[in-house]
């Protein structure tokens, strides 16, 4: 296991640290996530204790994850399977989002952001128990250091399977977005080109219907 940045071991702060910059991401982006069930149904009621990278410390709030590309989608979502999409995910929703307006965004890919909270490349993609630490309590402190009416929209890091071709967002709730989906295994076309271009199986039979 590498040296962790004394970063991932000091409290943040109460204030935004000096030099730490949001950006924007513009109106009409996409993200897209592959989820169990539609975006209607999706609910924002924190977890009482993290489970996932940029779950709140506080559970005060829900946090969900999309990628900017489609394949960036189902390789974070299908990596941990081998590429493989079990034939009881054949009714999860792929769901598209696409900004309304704006996104602000804290981007953990810069160098400049990465240095001013003191940490490195890990807080996208580690695992030591520190680092998932920090990911958590940074999900807090962003509502702090970025209150109403300038609240942040999102973090974006590096993925884990894709990180030349697609950016990951961890995302706070969904009034930016407008969302659609429909049925994996409706999606005949993306499973096609999953599996003939990006090494993806499939546990059905892909029939066009």
């Amino acid at each position: 296991m590498p040296d962790l940045p004394a970063g991932y071991r000091a409290p943040l702060p109460d204030a935004r640290p000096t030099g730490l910059r949001g950006r924007r991401v513009g109106a009409g982006a996409e993200l897209w996530r592959v989820e169990a069930v539609a975006p209607a149904q999706w609910t924002w009621t924190g977890f009482p204790h993290p489970r996932f990278r940029f779950d709140p410390e506080s559970g005060a709030f829900r946090t969900r994850y999309a990628a900017s590309t489609l394949v960036g989608a189902f390789r974070e979502r299908y990596r941990p399977t081998g590429l493989m999409i079990p034939a009881d995910h054949a009714g999860h929703h792929l769901v598209r989002l696409v900004a309304a307006r704006h996104l602000r965004v804290l981007d953990l890919r810069t160098e400049a952001n990465l240095d001013v909270l003191g940490v490195d490349d890990q807080i996208s993609t580690g695992r030591h128990s520190d680092v998932w630490q920090t990911c958590h309590r940074l999900a807090d402190a962003v509502k702090r250091w970025w209150p109403p009416p300038d609240t942040l929209d999102a973090l974006a890091y590096r993925p884990r399977t894709t990180p030349e071709t697609s950016v990951n967002y961890a995302f706070f709730a969904p009034e930016a977005f407008s969302a659609s989906s429909r049925p994996v295994e409706a999606r005949v076309d993306v499973l096609t080109n999953l599996v003939l271009r990006h090494g993806f199986t499939v546990g059905w039979e892909l029939d066009g219907k």
